[in-house]
């Protein structure tokens, strides 16, 4: 799937306005409109109280920059890009993938990755405005937020201040104590043998899927298989592509998780974030994984049907 980089579609004009009942002059006390222009046409994302600090997407976008000069040694306005953005069509949220076009990080010598920033905001507040640190496969773009040690700056939205709580946290060292467990977790993942039977099913159970194959009606039972058909397709084949270099692994897994949550064009848009949230949460089950202690088994609970 094509990256999408086009951060001025995001930046268009977002303001706070009276609200005001049919037919009264007088505006509701108390309440704002959260209104923005864009491609021309002018809509309401949300009512809001008129304490309500609005955080514009280019405020948030800036937030990320300071964030950026942070992280990376050698950050400077030359080696920041945005990678990628996640919106959908009403621009009522998004999801900013920012990165520094310098750095990379090669892991067991053999993969390389990139480090990245996601921006989260809205305007119709489903979104708190934060940011996490994740992780993307350079040769195919896959990415993961890698759970466990999200970085998330929380700010309150009053209408004086926008106060970022934990800045000071974020530097060179907290990104290399991170790389360092990412690796870690990956390596570890290398050296786990997950039988490629049982994919299809852990995919659809570490991204909670629902089949609803006993479902009353037999069109719909016949609909919802032509469904497992083609998920259990997908999978197979992305597994097919990544087991010869990786084996029936659990690396294997999380790189069929991690493309399929990027680039599967049948993905809605509000879905991808966390999916690529619980592709990270599956590099971190492995953490205390031994011959008797293993994930898969609870996992495969209500998925047997999806076993190979």
């Amino acid at each position: 799937m094509e990256r999408n980089t086009n951060i001025e579609s995001l930046l268009f004009p977002v303001v706070q306005e009276s609200v005001y009942l049919k037919g009264q002059s007088k505006p509701i006390v108390g309440l704002k409109a959260i209104k923005g222009i864009h491609d021309g046409e002018s809509r309401v994302f949300s009512v809001v109280s008129d304490n309500y600090r609005l955080v514009t997407n280019q405020e948030a976008l800036e937030w990320g920059k300071i964030i950026h000069r942070s992280l990376f040694p050698n950050a400077s306005a030359d080696s920041f890009e945005v990678f990628k953005i996640i919106a959908p069509n009403t621009r009522s949220y998004c999801h900013i993938d920012i990165i520094d076009k310098h750095y990379t990080l090669n892991i067991w010598k053999q993969e390389l990755y990139v480090p990245f920033i996601r921006i989260h905001n809205s305007y119709n507040r489903s979104l708190a405005l934060k940011f996490d640190i994740g992780f993307c496969r350079k040769l195919c773009n896959n990415g993961v937020i890698f759970e466990k040690k999200t970085v998330r700056l929380k700010f309150s939205h009053t209408r004086n201040e926008l106060r970022p709580e934990g800045l000071d946290k974020i530097n060179l060292s907290h990104l290399r104590k991170l790389e360092e467990e990412f690796i870690e977790r990956t390596k570890k993942a290398t050296e786990i043998k997950v039988p490629a039977m049982y994919y299809p099913a852990l995919v659809a159970s570490i991204f909670k899927k629902q089949f609803r194959i006993h479902h009353g009606s037999e069109m719909v039972r016949a609909q919802e298989q032509k469904k497992v058909d083609d998920f259990k397709t997908k999978v197979n084949e992305l597994a097919t592509s990544y087991q010869p270099a990786f084996g029936e692994t659990a690396y294997t897994l999380f790189n069929v998780l991690t493309d399929f949550a990027t680039n599967n064009k049948d993905n809605k848009i509000v879905a991808i974030n966390g999916m690529q949230r619980n592709s990270g949460k599956w590099l971190n089950m492995l953490e205390g994984w031994t011959p008797n202690n293993s994930p898969i088994p609870k996992l495969l609970e209500g998925y047997a049907f999806l076993v190979n």
